[in-house]
């Protein structure tokens, strides 16, 4: 069974079809019969996409740091709940545990995360696939950022003598869950 972890905001945005997708998010889990990691929260759009897993049937995995464990912050209705000491050490537990991840959108904590496994995968850590869901155009900004990099000479978009590995090689950009669900990189086995 493939493990899909979802980076998102512990809030629910002002547009509701970030929480519609959150919703949907845990449908597609349940048609691919992947299991659903997360940070654990029960707030938020993370909240939200964890309830609706749960509510399919697919296997919830939380990974949390422990000083968030408070009953208002987490899914304790979780399959499995892994605590951590700290931010690093979960995103470290989140990588080597997720053979796929998937962005919705989200806040400071969600780019980290995403930068994070987007440099992992630059640097030849891993070669897992990395899923930005562009709900209403919400990760453009970022998306121009890294061509602004990119045209400036500060992404590898081809590996060279020193690295193999191209920055941007698994990372893809959808525009909705049903582009994400179709996707041959999403469809591993």
């Amino acid at each position: 069974m493939k493990t899909v972890c979802l980076f998102c905001a512990s809030l629910d945005g002002n547009d509701p079809f970030f929480s519609k997708n959150a919703v949907e998010f845990g449908e597609i889990l349940a048609k691919k019969k992947y299991s659903f990691l997360y940070g654990g929260g029960s707030l938020g759009l993370m909240g939200i996409a964890a309830k609706s897993a749960l509510k399919h049937k697919v296997k919830v995995i939380s990974i949390i740091p422990e000083y968030l464990d408070k009953p208002n912050i987490i899914f304790s209705k979780s399959d499995e709940i892994v605590k951590t000491k700290t931010l690093a050490e979960r995103k470290e537990k989140m990588i080597k545990i997720s053979d796929i991840f998937v962005a919705l959108p989200g806040g400071v904590g969600t780019l980290d995360e995403v930068t994070d496994v987007i440099s992992g995968a630059a640097l030849g850590e891993h070669k897992k696939p990395i899923f930005l869901i562009n709900i209403n155009n919400f990760w453009d900004p970022f998306i121009q950022m890294l061509e602004h990099m990119k045209k400036s000479g500060l992404i590898r978009s081809k590996g060279d003598e020193n690295l193999n590995h191209s920055s941007l090689k698994n990372l893809f950009v959808v525009k909705n869950l049903n582009e994400l669900s179709n996707h041959p990189s999403f469809n591993i086995s």
